[in-house]
């Protein structure tokens, strides 16, 4: 990264992390970064030697490798139109919590040699730079993935990039990336909305909650704008994954309804078995 330029796009919770994350690396690049918004610009530029514009434009040009830390849709957006901007040598990244149309709309923008989609499984509720810390990155893995025509200079790149900043970062495609992320991502995140719900009807407030409440809600705090970006691109299947989950709710009412607490108890056996990594024995 010495003698780098990096441009963050994006100055929020992730891009904001990521600039922190960069002024601290000895040795570190030129970090420049692009927001609309001047209280993030303002918080970047308080860090040594970052500059931040708010038209993202005026930054890609100048960059050695360019994240996008934005919003899916925004990033869909970008890209196309940056394109013509950018460096001949230079590489492109993002930080989308879905792949395939990412790596799919940097292909038509004519980037796939030079571009790979990331995700960092990382980040937290809040919003902001002023949310953000310089080691939101440290242990997290970092999904990795292109269209099958990334340079082998660009994915090397790209790699130690995220590796510089903290993260594990691992390879995959975008289909198998995206089918697990409706698992263990868009899943969890909408039962955590629907239990929220729930307890609001129920009127039940948070400051009501016990640590185990706080948890099983923590996710009903995430930006809605984000996730809707996300959801827009999601197939039938998290919609399925959601009536089995409420299939096993109805199970579990039904083993109340019958006072057989054996059943419900045997059940959560099984799922303390999965969670403890000692599986191999449920059924």
């Amino acid at each position: 990264m010495t003698r780098a330029t990096v441009a963050v796009i994006g100055l929020g919770l992730m891009g904001g992390s990521l600039v922190r994350a960069l002024a601290r690396l000895p040795d570190g690049p030129r970090v420049l970064g692009a927001s609309p918004d001047a209280r993030d610009r303002a918080g970047a530029e308080r860090i040594d030697g970052v500059r931040a514009a708010a038209d993202a434009r005026e930054v890609v040009a100048e960059a050695d490798l360019v994240v996008y830390a934005a919003p899916l849709a925004l990033i869909l957006a970008m890209l196309p139109e940056h394109a013509p901007l950018l460096r001949s040598d230079a590489v492109v990244t993002d930080i989308a919590g879905l792949k395939r149309p990412v790596v799919e709309r940097a292909r038509r923008a004519g980037l796939s040699g030079r571009f790979v989609g990331a995700h960092p499984m990382t980040g937290g509720e809040a919003s902001g730079f002023e949310s953000s810390r310089d080691d939101l990155f440290r242990d997290a893995p970092v999904w990795l993935c292109g269209d099958g025509g990334v340079e082998r200079r660009a994915a090397l790149r790209i790699e130690r990039f995220w590796a510089d900043v903290g993260g594990r970062p691992r390879w995959t495609d975008p289909e198998s990336h995206d089918q697990l992320m409706e698992k263990v991502s868009q899943l969890p995140q909408l039962a955590a909305n629907a239990l929220a719900l729930v307890l609001e009807g129920a009127r039940v407030s948070p400051v009501d909650l016990g640590p185990g409440g706080h948890d099983m809600t923590r996710l009903a705090e995430s930006s809605p704008e984000m996730w809707r970006d996300l959801l827009t691109h999601t197939g039938p299947e998290v919609a399925e994954l959601l009536r089995e989950l409420g299939r096993r709710s109805e199970e579990l009412a039904a083993y109340l309804d019958a006072g057989d607490a054996d059943a419900v108890a045997e059940l959560m056996a099984r799922t303390r078995r999965w969670r403890t990594g000692r599986a191999g024995s449920a059924r």
